[in-house]
Formats: C-alpha cells, sequence, structure tokens
C-alpha cells in the first residue's frame, strides 16, 4: 500500500514539473518581448540595454526580432561593424518579409555610413523587393546611386588626370632627355674642338721649336762654317818669340790707326758741312 502511495506521489510531481516548464515555454516569447522593449528605455545606458537583449536572447533563441534589436543598438552607440553582423543574422534567421525589410533598410544606411555605395544600392533594392511600398527605402536608394554615379565619374576623372599626368611626365622626361643628350653631344663637339685646337697648338710649337733648332743648328754650321774659311783663308803666321811683335802685326795697328783718324776726319767734315747749310738758310 504504502508503494503504491509513493509511485502515485512521484507521478504526481512529474505532472506539475512538465505543467510547469510547458507554462515557462509558452511564456518565454512574452517575455523576451518584455525585456526588448525595457531595452529601448533611454534611461539604460549601452551596457544596461545590451544586457536586457542578451537576456531575451537565452529566453528565446528563435526570435529573429532579438538580432534586429541588436543591431539597432549598435547602430546607436556607432558600433558599425557589429551592428551589421547582427543584422545579416537577421535577415538570415527569418522569413518574415517585414524583418527582413527593416533589416535591410538598417544595412544600407550602415553602408552608405562606410561609403559602400554599390553595397549600400543593393541592400535598399533587397529591401524594397520585400516591400515596394517603402517610400523612405526607395529615396534612399536614389540618393545611393546618385553617391555611387559621382564615385564613378571622379575615379573616371582622377583616372584622366593621372593619365594626362603621366602624359605630360613623359613628354617632359622625353624633352629632358633629348636637351641632355643634345647637352652632352655639344659637350663633347666642343671638348673634342677643344682637344683638336690643343692638339694644333701643340704641332705648332712644336713645329716652332723644331724651326728654332733648325735656324740655330744653321747659324752655328754657318759659323763653323766662317770661322774654317776664315781660319784656312789666313796665312800661316809665324810664331812670336816672347817679348816681340811680329811686322804684321805692326802694319795691322798702323792701318787701324788709320781708319780710325780717317772716321774722325769725315765726322769733323759732315759736321762742318751741315753748320755751313744752316746758316745760309731763309729767315722765315
Amino acid at each position: 500500500m504504502k508503494t503504491r502511495y509513493t509511485y502515485f506521489m512521484l507521478l504526481l510531481l512529474m505532472c506539475v514539473s512538465l505543467s510547469v516548464t510547458g507554462q515557462n515555454i509558452a511564456d518565454a516569447p512574452k517575455k523576451a518581448k518584455t525585456l526588448l522593449a525595457e531595452a529601448e528605455s533611454p534611461e539604460l545606458d549601452f551596457s544596461a540595454s545590451e544586457a536586457k537583449i542578451r537576456e531575451a536572447k537565452a529566453i528565446d533563441q528563435q526570435n529573429s526580432d532579438i538580432s534586429y534589436n541588436f543591431g539597432n543598438l549598435y547602430i546607436k552607440n556607432n558600433e558599425l561593424e557589429s551592428a551589421r553582423l547582427r543584422l545579416v543574422e537577421s535577415i538570415e534567421s527569418t522569413e518574415d518579409k517585414s524583418l527582413k525589410h527593416k533589416s535591410y533598410h538598417n544595412l544600407g544606411n550602415i553602408l552608405m555610413e562606410e561609403k559602400q555605395y554599390q553595397m549600400a544600392v543593393e541592400a535598399y533594392k533587397d529591401a524594397l523587393r520585400n516591400d515596394p511600398t517603402d517610400e523612405e527605402t526607395r529615396y534612399n536608394l536614389a540618393y545611393a546611386k546618385s553617391k555611387l554615379e559621382k564615385e564613378k565619374n571622379d575615379d573616371s576623372k582622377d583616372g584622366d588626370d593621372n593619365k594626362d599626368k603621366n602624359k605630360d611626365e613623359k613628354e617632359d622626361d622625353s624633352k629632358d632627355n633629348k636637351d641632355k643628350g643634345e647637352n652632352e653631344d655639344k659637350e663633347k663637339d666642343d671638348q673634342k674642338k677643344d682637344q683638336e685646337e690643343d692638339k694644333g697648338d701643340q704641332n705648332e710649337n712644336e713645329d716652332d721649336q723644331k724651326d728654332d733648332e733648325g735656324n740655330k743648328d744653321k747659324q752655328e754650321k754657318e759659323k763653323e762654317g766662317d770661322g774654317g774659311d776664315q781660319k784656312k783663308d789666313q796665312p800661316q803666321q809665324p810664331k812670336n818669340k816672347k817679348g816681340q811683335i811680329s811686322p804684321d802685326q805692326i802694319k795691322r795697328l798702323l792701318e787701324a790707326i788709320e781708319n780710325q783718324e780717317k772716321d774722325v776726319q769725315e765726322k769733323l767734315n759732315a759736321q762742318k758741312a751741315k753748320g755751313q747749310k744752316s746758316k745760309t738758310g731763309k729767315d722765315w
């Protein structure tokens, strides 16, 4: 009798436990929603709001709205990378078109902040595929397209500017190289010309030196010839004894004295003739 009573009590406890567990499971989405609403309170700081959302995620892991709320919280606090990851998580975990539209829209806004205009255009297009009636998304798409077009034009302009710049630089380099080559050729020509002139001057100096040496040799030879001839023409004089003068020496001395006297007499006669001429001239 006691055994049957114990078995009955265990069965009753199991039923109560299953009932409570089922009630908790049924209440989980409701509690998670309450936590998400509390997380959006302006009175809470970032850390407190994040803790509320994490608690909701632990209670109701299948709720895709939690990832979306995470994304919005990170956007408000400028945590763009974390926000982007949470929004992608929200998109992939739901089939709800409304939630997909909101997640794609906010993802497009993040991509615009990051200046990834091409990806932003695609995000806004996906948002409109899930809700074609949203005019705000349509406006954002048009704006993203205009920014993308401007970016492409700027890139094209920069490319043309760089192309023109490179062309100008190449032309300048070509001109510089040409001028450099011409200057080098001119320098080589000048250097060659200077070398030829120096060589010509050197040859002229060598020729002059040779002429001088030839003239010198010629003069020496002529001198030697004259001396030889003079020495050859002169008769051999007998050697004088010490202290004696030969008759030829006496004769040459007398001739020299006569020549000197003759020169002096000629000079005197010339002076006299000059004085008489000036004396007879007219006095104007």
